[in-house]
């Protein structure tokens, strides 16, 4: 998210938490907490973009992960690798939706807009 020198609406407390939430979930459970989060929580705006984030995230690394286990021996090493990055970039996530800021996956495919 681009600084701003308008204002912004004031996210409330419920909204960084769910956001929180679905970023800590999506470590575990991948694309269900994001398209959860999508289908149900659409009112919302800063849990809606948090959602669509997660998701797109999620099938970028289910993608990636397919590929990578299709290769022998490389392959599954640098999806071991992927696998640290998706931690490390699910935290960084979760820390920015506890701050109320967006946070935008480093290379995730833009598949919801």
């Amino acid at each position: 998210m681009q600084p701003s020198f308008l204002p912004q609406p004031a996210i409330s407390q419920h909204s960084k938490n769910v956001a929180l939430l679905v970023y800590l979930f999506t470590l575990f459970f991948s694309v269900i907490p994001g398209l959860v989060a999508y289908v149900f929580l659409r009112d919302d705006a800063f849990v809606l973009s948090t959602a669509k984030e997660a998701l797109n995230w999620s099938i970028t690394m289910l993608l990636c992960s397919f590929v990578l286990s299709l290769i022998p021996f490389v392959g599954w090493l640098l999806a071991g690798v992927l696998y640290c990055i998706h931690v490390i970039c699910c935290i960084l996530g979760a820390i920015n939706a506890r701050k109320g800021w967006l946070y935008r996956f480093p290379f995730a495919l833009r598949l919801i807009a």
